[in-house]
């Protein structure tokens, strides 16, 4: 299979940030890094991430008594518990950031696959050209993975003059170590460690106050 990019850098982020917290790292990664960088993360506590242009009283009513963070990326709603949690930013100058978002997604999605079938999981991208529910996992879209008829995986992007990120997310436990590895050997030649740049974690919590965690962010709708 031909890899997505010559050299990636993989950061394990150990730190189990909220939903406001998660959505403002992977904008200021974004922002910042200077290379292709494999981000996977976890959840302080169960969490509802919802696309941004997902209605508020629509993503209100998919799992109640749950927090709710909206992504700056797109899609419908995602219950994040206990899944297998990445973000994949490239800057513009990678070939993957300048793909179409159809094939930028099977790009993403077909080495996923290859990672998964490494560790013995069915993972086949989903062919069907249908529009997704709001639910992200109830209905698979186009190039989502799938097991037979269920939904196994699926993401956001969001690009910018500065690059692509993709968000997303594996319905399956216990895969943390064995798909790190995999994944990133399937979108890399070689790889690196990520370290995070000095005024990092700041510039992330102070996104997260000022966007991700204001009640206007949370119920709009749109970019």
């Amino acid at each position: 299979m031909e890899r997505v990019f010559d050299c990636l850098a993989v950061w394990i982020d150990r730190v189990p940030r909220d939903g406001p917290g998660q959505m403002a790292c992977d904008e200021v990664l974004l922002a910042r890094a200077t290379e292709p960088v494999l981000r996977i993360f976890r959840w302080a506590a169960p969490w509802v991430s919802i696309g941004c242009f997902v209605p508020w009283p629509e993503a209100a009513a998919t799992a109640p008594g749950l927090p709710v963070c909206r992504r700056w990326t797109g899609g419908g709603v995602v219950v994040h518990d206990g899944d297998f949690t990445f973000a994949l930013t490239a800057p513009r100058a990678e070939p993957w950031a300048r793909s179409r978002p159809a094939e930028s997604y099977r790009l993403l999605h077909a080495a996923l696959a290859e990672a998964l079938r490494g560790m013995g999981r069915t993972a086949e991208l989903f062919a069907d050209d249908v529009r997704g529910q709001a639910a992200c996992f109830a209905g698979p879209v186009r190039h989502d993975l799938v097991d037979g008829s269920r939904k196994v995986a699926g993401g956001a992007q969001r690009r910018t003059k500065r690059g692509l990120l993709h968000q997303g997310s594996v319905r399956q436990e216990g895969l943390e170590a064995g798909l790190t590895t995999g994944l990133a050997a399937a979108l890399a030649a070689g790889t690196t460690p990520w370290i995070t740049p000095d005024g990092f974690e700041e510039e992330v919590a102070a996104l997260a106050g000022a966007k991700y965690a204001r009640e206007e962010f949370l119920r709009r709708k749109g970019p």
